[in-house]
């Protein structure tokens, strides 16, 4: 029995992939402890975790079209989290002795897990909750949307190295890192080394219709669901779409032959007024559950969501909005796992998308394949083996078992 402590970041797209890995550990009769913020607690206690609440100031949805005062608001909020993160940073060093871990998982954004670790002398893991990044990932993307002259200006400048996941202690301080993706959506793979291990997809099986301790209800219309064509559509929880977007696809589908199911996530249902009959809206629901069931899917091109919707093969329509998104959907596409529609596009545009992806018999095809690649593929697994063989690695360094 090894014990590790995961520090997971408070984002529902965060913490996902994470108790999917803590399911796995435990399961293997593991020790694992959970540090994270007390919306997120119990689905870690739900797989077997020992947590440890801490308070980690919530992060809400960016709106998709910021004010003046927003975007200087996200300014002054910039020393908070300074100074929060080494608020934490200090609270877990102060708590290490209840936890003694043989190794650390930290979200890339969890860098109090990191500093903590390395203040300890223990070995951490980087965990990525999409694709990983090196400079080679965003000059390469600085490349296709700005030109060649941008990406050498970036090169000489050292301006890539201010991303979180370019961070020295993410980077070159990690003992191994976890990436929650699949060869075919990691950008530039070659320049990645040895400790780089893209175990994805990190998801549990789809789980029944009873909702979760995450604060989904369940009140779907599952017969529904399962007996009519259906689309499911989602923009993520923290870049996601406003009401105007999730109104416009409501209009759209209207007529047609599809039921829509909504999940807005920071946007109140009742802000988009009274709804068609076939459109369904919630803030949240539980979308494996729901994607397992539906024969569509809307997506904003999350990590998450990417590999879920290729591991039940359903067609996609993607809308991307951040820029790992962008590049997400873009390698989507190019799979030939579904097309990419702007955002700003005609409600119509997007009825005929749904329609086509779900017609086209090579994206069928195309989606067969990749989703029986995908079934063969135990993220999980993957990554606790990796975790067992740096705790085996590390145990005689440390004295012993912990």
């Amino acid at each position: 029995m090894t014990r590790y402590l995961l520090a997971p970041f408070p984002l529902h797209g965060h913490v996902t992939p994470m108790v999917a890995l803590a399911a796995e550990l435990t399961a293997r009769g593991h020790r694992v402890d959970v540090v994270i913020s007390a919306p997120f607690a119990e689905v870690f206690r739900e797989v077997g975790c020992t947590v440890t609440e801490i308070d980690i100031r919530p992060r809400g949805g960016v709106p998709e079209q910021p004010t003046f005062g927003h975007r200087m608001r996200r300014v002054r909020r910039m020393w908070d989290v300074f100074r929060e993160q080494r608020r934490l940073t200090e609270e877990l060093i102060g708590r290490w002795e209840q936890w003694e871990p043989a190794v650390v998982v930290a979200d890339i954004m969890a860098i109090w897990g990191i500093r903590a670790a390395e203040a300890a002398e223990v070995p951490f893991v980087s965990f990525y909750v999409t694709y990983a990044i090196s400079e080679e990932v965003l000059l390469d993307e600085v490349r296709r949307n700005l030109g060649p002259r941008a990406a050498r200006l970036v090169r000489l400048l050292g301006l890539a190295r201010i991303q979180p996941g370019l961070r020295r202690r993410v980077t070159a301080g990690a003992a191994r890192a976890l990436v929650n993706t699949v060869p075919e959506l990691q950008p530039a793979r070659e320049s990645f080394d040895e400790r780089f291990h893209f175990v994805g997809p990190l998801r549990r099986e789809p789980a029944g219709t009873g909702g979760s301790a995450a604060g989904y209800a369940d009140d779907l219309p599952w017969d529904r669901i399962e007996r009519e064509p259906s689309l499911y559509v989602s923009t993520g929880t923290m870049f996601t779409r406003g009401p105007e977007f999730f109104r416009k696809i409501a209009d759209a589908f209207a007529s047609s032959r599809w039921l829509v199911v909504l999940a807005t996530s920071h946007t109140d249902p009742a802000d988009l007024g009274p709804l068609p009959d076939n459109v369904i809206a919630r803030s949240y629901v539980p979308q494996s559950a729901v994607l397992a069931r539906c024969d569509a899917f809307l997506s904003h091109g999350g990590m998450n969501s990417a590999l879920e919707g290729l591991a039940l093969g359903k067609p996609m329509v993607l809308v991307p909005r951040a820029a790992d998104q962008r590049e997400t959907a873009r390698r989507l596409a190019e799979t030939g796992a579904g097309v990419v529609v702007p955002a700003e596009s005609e409600g119509a545009r997007f009825v005929a998308a749904v329609d086509e992806v779900t017609t086209d018999e090579n994206v069928r095809r195309r989606l067969d394949e990749l989703s029986a690649r995908m079934r063969q593929v135990d993220g999980p697994t993957a990554a606790a083996e990796v975790l067992e063989k740096l705790a085996l690695e590390a145990r005689p360094a440390m004295g012993g078992d912990r």
